[in-house]
């Protein structure tokens, strides 16, 4: 079999062995056709069993997916979601870094044993995630990262959420198999449109044309879920669960300015700055204003984007 690129081992941290019976086996495991006779888990048990949702998606991501991803998963986290994933580049860490933005819970699907690293750059990411919430593998220690792994990976991410949401994916791709184990399990599947002109909104495309539910705001998840079952998911913050309206910048102020200037992939600050007519007071106190409102955010290379959930 052709090998992935060589995964690091880890120091290993306390680990568990569950098996079909034990405590705390996730039981939406049960309503698979396919599961796994054991799983080993590093980190909080009771996890597993508290009401979650999956966030998949094509490790190309572009840098409006990776924002639509983190936002989702950290509004969903907010109100009480564990985010399960992939803890694959791309799409899968951001809804991982999503919901640990927010002091969330989340659960990292793994292709390899508990004592391998795939990728080896979400090293640290996989120790965050153990914290508070777990990974998890039906892999024994020393499996490294084959290709055939991650279909078996994505059957578990598709079976331990009540559903499944796509932000990007190639019409072929992981992201969109774990959509369809998630039909096969009787779980609910969400697609986030894109723009027609990319790859990566093929999969989503197909799947909304297949009846899959629009993804637009947190809300479309609560109208067909439900809201967590806040007895069985205790940790959140109640001020998270009472989000004010984003305001919007005042017209004619530096702030709006700025706003109508820039989109969701990003432009260039120092651009933006030299073409602003007013002073760099106004200038600061506008950029100033869109940060703390929530309305923009910073990407690589000195860009500024819409933040593209509101909430």
């Amino acid at each position: 079999m052709t090998r992935l690129r060589t995964s690091v081992r880890r120091p290993q941290p306390e680990e568990h062995h569950l098996k079909p019976g034990h405590p705390h086996w996730p039981k939406l495991l049960d309503q698979t056709n396919d599961p796994p006779a054991v799983i080993h888990v590093c980190g909080n048990l009771p996890v597993l069993n508290a009401p979650s949702i999956a966030i998949v998606g094509t490790r190309r991501a572009t840098a409006r997916g990776l924002a639509v991803t983190r936002a989702i998963a950290a509004e969903l986290a907010a109100h009480g979601w564990v985010i399960v994933s992939g803890l694959a580049l791309g799409i899968d860490g951001e809804a991982h870094r999503g919901a640990l933005s927010v002091q969330g819970r989340s659960v990292g699907v793994m292709a390899t044993g508990s004592d391998r690293m795939y990728p080896t750059a979400h090293r640290s990411l996989r120790g965050r995630l153990e914290a508070d919430g777990c990974t998890l593998t039906e892999f024994e220690p020393g499996t490294p990262p084959l290709k055939h792994h991650f279909p078996r990976r994505n059957r578990l991410i598709a079976g331990l959420a009540r559903g499944v949401i796509v932000v990007e994916a190639p019409r072929k791709s992981g992201a969109m198999l774990t959509a369809m184990l998630a039909l096969d399990y009787n779980r609910e599947v969400f697609a986030v449109p894109g723009p027609v002109d990319l790859e990566t909104s093929r999969g989503c495309h197909h799947l909304l044309r297949e009846g899959a539910h629009l993804l637009e705001s947190v809300a479309d998840v609560t109208r067909v879920l439900g809201k967590p079952d806040s007895r069985l998911d205790p940790i959140m913050d109640p001020a998270l669960e009472m989000k004010a309206e984003i305001p919007q910048p005042i017209p004619g102020s530096a702030a709006c300015w700025i706003m109508d200037r820039i989109d969701l992939e990003g432009v260039s600050r120092d651009r933006l700055r030299e073409r602003w007519p007013g002073a760099e007071d106004s200038w600061q106190e506008g950029l100033l204003a869109l940060e703390l409102a929530g309305l923009i955010r910073r990407l690589p290379g000195g860009r500024l984007a819409r933040r593209i959930w509101s909430g």
